[in-house]
C-alpha cells in the first residue's frame, strides 16, 4: 500500500499544535518572530538526521542479548568502582576562601575515606560559574533544577539503564537465596550541614519513619513483598542489613538505583535535624506544628522532610537550596558533597544554580527561545524544534537530542473489560487489535512528527534492553491496510452501506469509539490525530478530547473508559515489568485495557473479575520475574505481547531535545535517555557539567 502523506506544515495548521501557537502568546504583535517560528524544517530536519545516531549499545544489541546470570553474593560489595581514588584533593576557590577564613574545614575532612568518583564526558572542568534555569514547578526544585542537580539515590543508574553502579553507598551484597542484601555505606560521608552520615540515619528512617503509621500509613509495596515489612539490621555505623519474607532482586533497580518507593530520600533521612518535629524525641512536637499552622506534630515532620518544601533540610545532593522568593529559588554547591573527579576535584564544578520560575509553558517556550536559560529540556517538545534551534542559534547555544527511553512514544489500550457486550467482544479478540496495529502508516509518524529519527516499531522493551529481540519491534508493525481489512472482514465486522465505517457486530451500529486522554510529555494529540486518519480507512472511527489528568484518574478507575493511551515507558531494565502497566491489565489511568482482571489479581480473588487464562498466564510470569529478576518469564511476557498485540504501539525510541548554552561542558550529546526509566539526566553526572571561561 502507498504511504500517507503528510506535510508538516499542512499537519501543523491541522491541528493547530504548531510551534507558532506556542509562541505566539509571548510574541504578539511581532510578525517578524511568527513568521520566523513557522519557516519550513528542512535545515533542521537536515541537522537533526546528523544528531541522531545509534549509540555503541544499542547496535551491540541488535541482536538477542546474552543471558543474565542470577545475582550471587560476592567476597566484595557488588558495584565497586573500578577506578582508583585520588591521593590528593582540590576544591572550588570560594570554598577555599571558606576554609580559609575558618568556616569550613578543610575539603579532605568534609570528603568521606572513599570518595565516589566520576567519569568526565570531555575533559576535566573549570570550577565556578552560575547557571539559569526554567520551570513550571512552585517547589524549591523540580523540572531542569533537577536535571542539573544530583540525585542522593543509594545507587546510581548506569548509562545504559542495565545496572546499578555506586552513589551513596559504595556497594552492596546480595544473598545466595535473594532473601537479604547488605549495604555498603561511604565512611566520613557527611550530610550538607557537615552532621555524619551514619546508620543512625537509616535506624531513624526505618524505626521512626517507615513504621510510625502516623507517618506512614501503609508501607510501600516494595518494602513488603509477600506482605511482610522487610527488617533491618545494623551491622555497624557504616553497614547494614534489610531481609525480605521472599526473595526480592528487583530491589536493587528499583529502590537503590531509582527512586521508586523512597520518594526521592532513598531511607536515608537527617535524624539529626528531624528529631525535634517528631514527637518521640520532643514532647513539644505538637505545640511547634500548631505554631508553624499544622494540626498534628507528623504534618510538620512531612514538609520539613520533604526535599521540595524545606529549605532547612541538611541533603547529600550536589547543590543546596539558599534562598527562595516568588519568582526565583538560588542554589549553591554543597561543600560537602561526596564525589569528585579522576583528578581528585571536589565536585560540583559549577558554584550556583538559579531556578526561574515561569508562569505557564508559553513564558517558559519564550524564555527559551529567548536565550534566558543556559540548560533547558524538561519542558521542551519535539514538534518545536525548530523554534528552539532559531532561538539556539542566537542564543549562542546549541540544541542536543537524547533518545527518549521509550518503547511507544503513544500506546493504545482498548478496554477488553469494557461493560458492552458487543465491544468486549470485539476488543478481546486479537485480530481487532492486531488490524489496529497493521493500519497504522508509522512511516508517516516518523517523517511527520520526528524528522524521520524515531523508530518504526510496535511497543516492546528499547533495543538496550537485555530482554530485546527484533521480531518483538516488527510483530504488525508493517503498515499494511490490506491485511488490516482481511482480519477485521474475518472477524465479521461487516461495512455500513456507504463504505465510510464498520458495524458493531450486534447492534450493526457504526464502529465509533469516543474516549479521553491526557496530552503530556509526549505530542499525544498530534500522533493521534494521525492515528484517527489512518483507523478511519479501515471502517473505526475514534472519537477523543483531552481532559485533565485528575478527571481521567476518576473516569479509569471506575472503568468508564473504552479507550486508552499513554507514553511507553518502564520499557527499559530498570522499570521493565516492576508493575504490569502496558504489558499485562492494570488498575490506574495510564491503561485500561483489563482494569477488572488487574482488580481481581492485585486482590487475590477478593475483587473485580476473573482473567481468562491468557491474562493470568501474564500476571503468573511477572509475578515469576519479581521473584528471579530473570529471563525467561521476561521473554515469555514478550512474545506474549507480540503475538496478541495487547498495547498497540505507534513508533518509539524518539529523539527529545535539549537547548544547551555553548559553555556549559561536559553535558552528554548523544549517550543520554530521557526517560522517567533512567530518571533523565542522572546516569550522565550532571554534577560534573562545568562553565567554560575565558
Amino acid at each position: 500500500m502507498p504511504a500517507s502523506t503528510h506535510s508538516r506544515r499542512d499537519f501543523l495548521r491541522l491541528t493547530g499544535l504548531s510551534a507558532a501557537g506556542v509562541i505566539m502568546a509571548a510574541c504578539a504583535g511581532t510578525p517578524e518572530v511568527v513568521e520566523k517560528i513557522v519557516k519550513e524544517t528542512v535545515i533542521v530536519e537536515k541537522e537533526v538526521e546528523k544528531i541522531i545516531t545509534a549509540t555503541p549499545e544499542m547496535a551491540e544489541s541488535e541482536g538477542e542479548a546474552e543471558p543474565t546470570k542470577e545475582p550471587e553474593a560476592e567476597a566484595e560489595p557488588e558495584g565497586e568502582p573500578e577506578v582508583q581514588v585520588p591521593g590528593k584533593f582540590s576544591e572550588s576557590p570560594m570554598l577555599a576562601e571558606r576554609v580559609a577564613a575558618g568556616e569550613l574545614p578543610p575539603v579532605e575532612e568534609r570528603l568521606p575515606t572513599e570518595p565516589l568518583v566520576v567519569e568526565v564526558v570531555e575533559k576535566i572542568g573549570q570550577y565556578g560559574g552560575a547557571i539559569t534555569v526554567g520551570s513550571l514547578s512552585m517547589n524549591l526544585g523540580g523540572d531542569d533544577l533537577d536535571m542539573a542537580n544530583s540525585r542522593p539515590n543509594l545507587m546510581r543508574i548506569s548509562h545504559d539503564a542495565r545496572d546499578a553502579t555506586p552513589n551513596i553507598l559504595k556497594g552492596y551484597e546480595l544473598s545466595d537465596d535473594l532473601k537479604s542484601i547488605t549495604l555498603f555505606m561511604r565512611q566520613g560521608m557527611k550530610w550538607s550541614d557537615g552532621e555524619p552520615l551514619t546508620t543512625e540515619d537509616i535506624k531513624f528512617y526505618y524505626e521512626d519513619q517507615l513504621l510510625n503509621t502516623e507517618i506512614t500509613p501503609r508501607v510501600p509495596y516494595w518494602f513488603r513483598p509477600g506482605e511482610e515489612v522487610m527488617t533491618l539490621d545494623i551491622v555497624d555505623d557504616y553497614t547494614y542489613r534489610l531481609s525480605f519474607a521472599q526473595p526480592h532482586p528487583r530491589f536493587v533497580m528499583i529502590c537503590m538505583a531509582h527512586l521508586e518507593a523512597f520518594g526521592g530520600n532513598s531511607t536515608f533521612v537527617p535524624s539529626h535535624y528531624l528529631k525535634q518535629f517528631h514527637i518521640k524525641y520532643n514532647e513539644k512536637a505538637n505545640d511547634l506544628a500548631k505554631a508553624a499552622g499544622f494540626d498534628f506534630w507528623y504534618q510538620l515532620y512531612g514538609r520539613e522532610n520533604d526535599r521540595g518544601q524545606s529549605i532547612d533540610r541538611p541533603r547529600l545532593d550536589a547543590y543546596i537550596p539558599l534562598r527562595d522568593t516568588p519568582q526565583m529559588t538560588f542554589w549553591e554547591r554543597n561543600p560537602y558533597y561526596c564525589a569528585v573527579d579522576p583528578e581528585g576535584n571536589q565536585l560540583p564544578y559549577i558554584d550556583t544554580i538559579n531556578k526561574d520560575r515561569a508562569a505557564d509553558l508559553s513564558i517558559f517556550d519564550a524564555k527559551v527561545v529567548g536565550g534566558s536559560y543556559d540548560f533547558a529540556a524538561f519542558q521542551l517538545r519535539i514538534l518545536s524544534y525548530a523554534t528552539y534551534a532559531d532561538g539556539a542559534a542566537s542564543s549562542n547555544a546549541r540544541m542536543v537530542l537524547w533518545q527518549s527511553g521509550k518503547g511507544g512514544e503513544v500506546v493504545y489500550n482498548v478496554n477488553m473489560n469494557w461493560t458492552v457486550p458487543e465491544w468486549r467482544a470485539t476488543f478481546t479478540d486479537d485480530r481487532f487489535r492486531q488490524a489496529l496495529s497493521l493500519a497504522i502508516d508509522r512511516a508517516d509518524i516518523n517523517n511527520v512528527i520526528y524528522f524521520g529519527n524515531a523508530s518504526e516499531t510496535q511497543f516492546t522493551v528499547v533495543p538496550v534492553s537485555r530482554h530485546y529481540k527484533p521480531e518483538y519491534a516488527s510483530s504488525f508493525a508493517d503498515f499494511d491496510l490490506d491485511k488490516a481489512n482481511a482480519l477485521l472482514d474475518e472477524m465479521g465486522l461487516e461495512w455500513n452501506a456507504a463504505k465510510t465505517h464498520r458495524l458493531w457486530p450486534e447492534s450493526k451500529t457504526d464502529l465509533v469509539i469516543s474516549w479521553d486522554l491526557v496530552e503530556t510529555e509526549t505530542p499525544k494529540g498530534p500522533i493521534t490525530e494521525l492515528i484517527t486518519e489512518y483507523w478511519k480507512k479501515i471502517g473505526v472511527e475514534i472519537q477523543w478530547k483531552s481532559i485533565t489528568r485528575t478527571l481521567l484518574t476518576q473516569k479509569a478507575l471506575a472503568n468508564e473508559e473504552p479507550m486508552s493511551l499513554w507514553h511507553g515507558d518502564e520499557t527499559m531494565d530498570t522499570l521493565f515489568l516492576r508493575r504490569p502497566k502496558f504489558f499485562a491489565p492494570g488498575d490506574y489511568d495510564e491503561c485500561c485495557w483489563g482494569p477488572l482482571w488487574a482488580s481481581y489479581w492485585n486482590t487475590r480473588g477478593e475483587q473485580g473479575e476473573e482473567p481468562p487464562q491468557v491474562i493470568k498466564d501474564l500476571f503468573d510470569w511477572h509475578d515469576e520475574y519479581t521473584l528471579t529478576d530473570g529471563d525467561e518469564p521476561a521473554r515469555k511476557v514478550l512474545e506474549s505481547q507480540a503475538e496478541h498485540i495487547w498495547t498497540i504501539g505507534s513508533v518509539g525510541n524518539a529523539p527529545h531535545p535539549l537547548f544547551v548554552r555553548n559553555n556549559l561542558r561536559n553535558v552528554s550529546e548523544d549517550r543520554g535517555f530521557w526517560t522517567w526509566d533512567s530518571l533523565w539526566t542522572f546516569p550522565e553526572f550532571p554534577e560534573q557539567w562545568y562553565v567554560e571561561q575565558a
